[in-house]
């Protein structure tokens, strides 16, 4: 009896110590900020990140185990705005010490694509013919559609809501940020200091690998961007669309000319009369190709892409494909490279 309570209480113990080495120290919101978090903590810590693959960090809810790992970690990365907001609430019951918010980092703010900085490159003969461009805040409301052309940016994600939003930036009068940041090497760089400097405060002997880490971070970062500079820059004048106003960054850095957007709910077909309108832009704007995300149906890429010329590629602003690790954020930034010449060099 004696013996088999001993082999319970071991087989406890076991699977005590287990979850406890299993629950990771640093926790991201998204993976692109995992990228960069377990190639500063590499040999350190282990990082997780709480949206899992193929799902959007706009309309994520937690789930009881995410609050679990909360709990567990010794530190939290999220932007704090717009794209990892379903985090808002959860972050009062944490230990303010053990979280890195983003937007807060005054080193990024130089960076940041906001306001009159963040267009979309429009080219000559950009302007609609047929439309008014004087009129500000009109819209032209189609069935589901909105033809947006008051030259604000609200930097919104209509995912959740049917239809469809066309955006079309020529001048831009708020201030409204774009926070996919960890597209940008610099804001990037920024982060990963400031990671470091918390993981510092944790394993005060790990210091010299740390510091090791965060030079390898720069180093391979400036090493990958400048192969993508070079990659990329036959295809510079070569004009786009994409279904997620995600990229601004990345196409900043590597000069890219994204002609527009369109911000459609991936998870409701569009119409006929939205489909129709888009083909209309396509050619207008002799758009070479057209970037879907993974979350969307092959359907209605291929609906799109009959009756027009526009080749069809993919972006996953999320790096599904790519695994957690050191050098991990330069293979991230040079698979979104290769996802945009794979569609813009045909």
């Amino acid at each position: 009896m004696l013996a088999q309570h001993l082999k319970t209480t071991a087989i406890a113990a076991a699977i005590l110590s287990f979850s406890a080495a299993a629950s990771a120290t640093i926790v991201t919101s998204v993976k692109p900020l995992g990228f960069i978090a377990s190639s500063i903590a590499n040999g350190i810590t282990d990082t997780e990140v709480l949206v899992p693959a193929g799902a959007s960090p706009h309309d994520y809810s937690l789930k009881p185990s995410d609050v679990q790992k909360l709990k567990s970690a010794e530190m939290l990365i999220w932007i704090g705005e717009d794209v990892d907001a379903f985090l808002d609430k959860s972050i009062d019951d944490l230990d303010y010490k053990k979280v890195l918010t983003i937007k807060d980092i005054a080193a990024i703010e130089p960076f940041l694509l906001k306001g009159e900085h963040h267009h979309h490159h429009h080219g000559e003969g950009d302007v609609h013919e047929g439309h008014d461009h004087a009129h500000k805040g009109h819209e032209h409301a189609h069935e589901g559609h909105d033809h947006k052309h008051e030259h604000k940016h609200e930097h919104k994600h209509e995912h959740g809501h049917e239809g469809h939003e066309h955006h079309h930036d020529h001048e831009h009068e708020d201030l409204g940020v774009n926070w996919h940041v960890w597209y940008s090497p610099d804001i990037s760089k920024a982060v990963a200091q400031r990671i470091a400097a918390k993981l510092l405060k944790q394993y005060p002997e790990k210091k010299d690998l740390i510091e090791k880490n965060v030079a390898e971070f720069n180093r391979t970062l400036d090493e990958q961007s400048a192969k993508i500079k070079t990659q990329l820059e036959g295809v510079k004048d070569k004009g786009f669309y994409v279904f997620h106003d995600a990229y601004g960054y990345f196409n900043n850095a590597y000069g890219l000319k994204q002609t527009g957007y369109f911000t459609i709910n991936p998870l409701v077909a569009p119409g006929a009369k939205t489909l129709a309108k888009i083909k209309e832009e396509i050619a207008e704007h002799k758009v070479t190709c057209l970037f879907a995300e993974p979350q969307f149906t092959p359907k209605v890429i291929e609906s799109l892409s009959k009756g027009t010329k526009v080749n069809v590629g993919r972006l996953d602003p999320m790096g599904d494909a790519v695994k957690l690790g050191a050098n991990s954020y330069a293979a991230f930034l040079q698979f979104t490279a290769d996802s945009y010449a794979q569609c813009l060099a045909k």
